[in-house]
């Protein structure tokens, strides 16, 4: 298990076409049962089509989407697609949100892959790529999944029937989800490249259509029963609108992280490695985060609740090494008076999320310019804390000595011990849930206070959510770190 030292104390219709398939040999969704023809066409056109006048959620009881006249410009019909005997469809089919509902089985021919709702998003007589201002859709869904994955697909073609579509990997839930979804984020995992899905990670392709898939795992704790709808598909035009950050022009590794006690996965931003963690370390209750495309990750599930007022968890992401998992390329460990510039930038959304949590960075000293071992779990010097957000009922440990600005922002400086080493937590007087930033001025800062030395060697730089209970639906959208 991982343990971070903390510096915490209490105080549908469907038509034929192929979503993303489940794994390496399947075909993708062929086989499908289409109640109307046309690949993806999508599902019948109103006779008279009145724009819209609030594009803030594309779902109607209509099932179509006439907003190409709008700011948006997206049209088309909302449309459903099945393997045949997995889905069960609504008719109308948005009623009251875009429903779904049936049951996967373990089919290793992979016919039985599951079934889905798509919407097209420039059809307004032929179908054709979408080339409007919309980058990104916020998108809500309620009910279960059973013990289903979810693909949010955005299809390249017409015509998708043999191929799979890149997509965006949701872990299973029964109580809904919340999250953005951009055409970037999109990816073809490897077993696909034989099967006509070719879209970089970071290019935004050629997306047709918007799918949202139940795809059937290959387990029986991958299949199930599930009750599906989409309530809301808000379309996003400027993402860096609200105050966010888009550091990564090329990513790698996505993926899910189930792990009691706290698993790790590589991921790339901009061809540096970086290492996504669960840190379940106060609890043993159970948290599962999905990652990628990238550094984004996401709290699906935390079940946790911290003990004697240390937090349950603290996933995160990180550059360095800690308890045998070390990045590469990081220019860690250095010495603090070498230290140039440590530039980095981090976006966060709670999406709603309930509980107490911070969203904080921590970052690790060791004693000697050399660093620790790479065994280490506590580091050898100290800890600086930089929070973004601070929860009403919780606060860092020891308490608060001092104000500064730094970056442009007002914080307040908390001073106290973890471990028996210290711990240095700039705690922001105003919430943020987006900064970019230079790090090495709040160690400048803390160095002119006594606090940090010259001699000590910068080894760690973590980003993530202290949640001492609640917490699902956190969300990194952006991070990065550049050593200089």
């Amino acid at each position: 298990m991982l343990r971070l030292s903390r510096c915490t104390l209490v105080t549908l219709l469907f038509v034929g076409a192929c979503g993303a398939g489940t794994q390496s040999g399947e075909t993708g969704g062929t086989g499908g049962t289409p109640q109307s023809a046309g690949g993806s066409a999508g599902g019948a056109k109103p006779v008279a089509c009145t724009p819209m006048t609030d594009t803030s959620n594309l779902v109607s009881a209509s099932g179509y989407v006439c907003a190409a006249s709008t700011p948006v410009k997206i049209q088309g019909a909302f449309y459903g697609y099945t393997d045949g005997s997995s889905c069960q469809v609504l008719k109308p089919l948005c009623p009251a949100g875009c429903c779904m509902t049936g049951t996967t089985v373990v089919d290793l021919t992979y016919k039985k892959w599951g079934c889905g709702l798509g919407l097209e998003l420039n059809d307004t007589g032929t179908k054709a790529a979408y080339s409007g201002p919309a980058q990104c859709f916020d998108i809500d869904l309620i009910g279960s999944s059973g013990g289903n994955e979810v693909r949010i697909n955005f299809t390249q073609s017409t015509n998708t029937t043999n191929t799979v579509s890149p997509f965006v990997s949701v872990a299973a839930f029964t109580n809904g989800w919340s999250g953005r979804v951009c055409f970037t984020d999109a990816q073809c995992p490897t077993w696909a490249a034989t099967q006509g899905c070719t879209k970089a990670v970071g290019d935004p392709g050629t997306p047709y259509d918007l799918q949202i898939q139940v795809a059937a795992g290959s387990t029986a704790t991958s299949v199930g029963a599930f009750n599906l709808c989409v309530s809301k598909i808000s379309p996003v035009i400027d993402p860096g609108s609200t105050g966010t950050t888009d550091s990564c022009s090329t990513v790698a590794g996505q993926g899910t992280i189930t792990d009691a006690a706290g698993g790790t996965a590589h991921v790339q931003c901009n061809g540096q490695d970086y290492i996504v963690q669960s840190n379940q370390w106060g609890s043993t209750a159970g948290q599962t985060l999905t990652y990628g495309p990238g550094t984004k990750f996401k709290v699906t599930v935390q079940n946790g609740t911290g003990v004697g007022g240390a937090p349950s968890s603290f996933p995160s992401i990180f550059i360095g090494s800690n308890a045998n998992h070390p990045t590469t390329g990081s220019g860690l460990p250095k010495q603090v008076s070498s230290l140039g510039t440590v530039q980095t930038s981090w976006t966060w959304a709670s999406n709603g999320a309930t509980g107490s949590y911070d969203a904080t960075y921590d970052v690790w000293f060791s004693t000697s310019a050399a660093g620790d071992p790479v065994s280490a779990t506590v580091p050898s010097a100290g800890y600086l804390m930089v929070w973004l957000y601070k929860p009403t009922d919780n606060q860092p440990n020891g308490s608060s000595v001092a104000s500064a600005t730094i970056g442009g922002k007002n914080w307040n400086l908390w001073v106290g011990t973890s471990n028996n080493k210290p711990c240095y937590s700039y705690v922001a007087q105003t919430n943020l849930n987006s900064l970019s930033f230079d790090l090495n001025l709040f160690i400048k800062d803390a160095v002119s206070r006594g606090y940090i030395q010259n001699s000590w060697g910068l080894t760690n730089v973590f980003a993530g959510f202290e949640i001492w209970n609640g917490g699902v639906g956190l969300e990194t959208t952006d991070f990065a770190v550049t050593v200089d």
